[in-house]
């Protein structure tokens, strides 16, 4: 198989659904230290984790680049899910005994413009906005830039099974699809922030976002028609897209400085918000045959997917059953974060507690957490570590390194999911990376 195909594969795994950067870590510092960026972050981080943050800065930043990106595989591993795309019907048989009777499920955010241009060079539809993750902070004013890819996907264990293991008419009758589907959202938001203080040891502030959504996809596998006299089985899927939205988001902040240098805060993002999807929908359909499992290119595949525009008058059961649900809570919920932290010198320590709204399907599934995180700034080094516990017994392990050469700071973070709650594994991992101009105080 060739290294074009092995991309593809994995990129159409994740995208044949299309024509949210992960919330658990936006910029690079709080990626380091696994989402615990609450309490000191500052300049463009102020924006999206306490725009309150932004009172306490005289200084100024130019984002050139962000890129992060993040991906939780649950009831598999990295390593096995590679396995399943690529194996063609002559893979690792032990990969199916891993996998629990459910099958595996698939959650990942990433920077919309890195995968616009991954699909491009995969030759699939580009699912994302061309908008770079970019901004500018000057003093207690900040704007923000970014876009962003979500998706969610299943698969059972009996598709997974016929992926690595081929077709086996002797089976004909035990391959089920069960849950298999895809759900992604691909949108672009514009956040102006404002931080101010109250005296001398109190800030607020105040984020408004305005969003456009590009696509809202949902699809879904059905069961196999089997054709026992051929020994034969085709598969329907079936997906449908909203092709833009719009909508907006109030963000709000408090940071209280306690002194000798402790400081608490508390901030809520999604305080008021609101999301609507465009109703005039796109239709996807395809006929998948036992064959096209083991042998077909994956381009072609994808390519096989007809769009049209759905009459209600001439709808399929297919398209009918795949549309539903597809507006149900289809915005972001509102996110609370609160914390305490402690600087001095060089050295910072965060202890962060987030906590999620049950409504509202668009946010990370590992964002309900408690994080705690350590920055050491060494010269022109700045230095990361941290951990989380999230829910259903997820953790993460993460580091980071900030170089800042004159005004032009490099900061990478990356992190490792891992975990198990009855019987089931957490496999993911995440990373980001940021590149500015800084002058002035922060």
């Amino acid at each position: 198989m060739t290294m074009r195909r092995v991309l593809a594969t994995l990129i159409a795994f994740v995208l044949s659904a299309s024509p949210i950067q992960a919330q658990f870590a936006p910029g690079a510092r709080s990626a380091g230290m696994a989402g615990a960026g609450l309490l000191f972050a500052a300049g463009l981080d102020a924006v999206e984790w306490n725009p309150a943050n932004l009172a306490w800065s005289d200084g100024w930043e130019l984002s050139l680049y962000e890129f992060g990106t993040a991906g939780l595989l649950t009831g598999t591993s990295i390593d096995d899910l590679i396995e399943i795309a690529t194996a063609g019907g002559s893979g690792d048989a032990g990969v199916i005994n891993r996998m629990p009777a459910g099958g595996f499920s698939l959650f990942a955010a990433t920077d919309g413009f890195v995968a616009v241009n991954a699909a491009s060079i995969a030759d699939l539809p580009q699912p994302g906005s061309p908008l770079p993750s970019v901004g500018l902070a000057l003093g207690p004013f900040a704007l923000r830039v970014r876009s962003r890819l979500v998706l969610e996907a299943r698969m059972s264990r009996e598709i997974a099974d016929l992926m690595i293991n081929g077709f086996n008419p002797e089976r004909i009758q035990e391959y089920a699809v069960r849950s298999t589907g895809f759900r992604s959202t691909s949108l672009s938001e514009i956040t102006l922030g404002y931080g101010k203080t109250v005296g001398e040891q109190l800030a607020f502030g105040v984020g408004l976002r305005l969003i456009q959504g590009h696509s809202l996809t949902q699809g879904r596998f059905f069961e196999p028609a089997v054709d026992l006299a051929d020994e034969t089985l085709a598969v329907t899927g079936a997906a449908v897209e909203s092709p833009s939205g719009s909508g907006y988001a109030v963000d709000f902040g408090l940071s209280l400085d306690l002194g000798k240098g402790f400081r608490a805060s508390l901030a809520a993002a999604n305080l008021f918000q609101r999301m609507t999807w465009d109703d005039a929908l796109v239709s996807h359909e395809a006929v998948f045959t036992d064959e096209d499992f083991e042998s077909a290119d994956i381009i072609d595949l994808v390519d096989r997917f007809s769009a049209s525009d759905i009459d209600p008058q001439s709808l399929s059961l297919a398209v009918y059953e795949a549309s539903r649900g597809l507006f149900d809570e289809s915005y972001f919920p509102m996110t609370v974060r609160a914390g305490l932290g402690w600087t001095k010198g060089g050295t910072s320590l965060e202890v962060v507690g987030v906590a999620v709204s049950p409504r509202g399907r668009q946010h990370n599934s590992w964002d309900d957490r408690a994080s705690v995180g350590l920055e050491q700034k060494l010269g022109f080094l700045t230095l990361r570590g941290g951990y989380t516990l999230a829910d259903r017994g997820l953790t993460s392990v993460a580091a980071g390194v900030g170089f800042g050469l004159g005004p032009v700071a490099l900061d990478v973070g990356a992190g490792r999911f891992s975990g198990e709650l009855n019987g089931i594994d957490y496999d993911g991992a995440q990373v980001t990376l940021a590149l500015a101009i800084r002058g002035g105080g922060r």
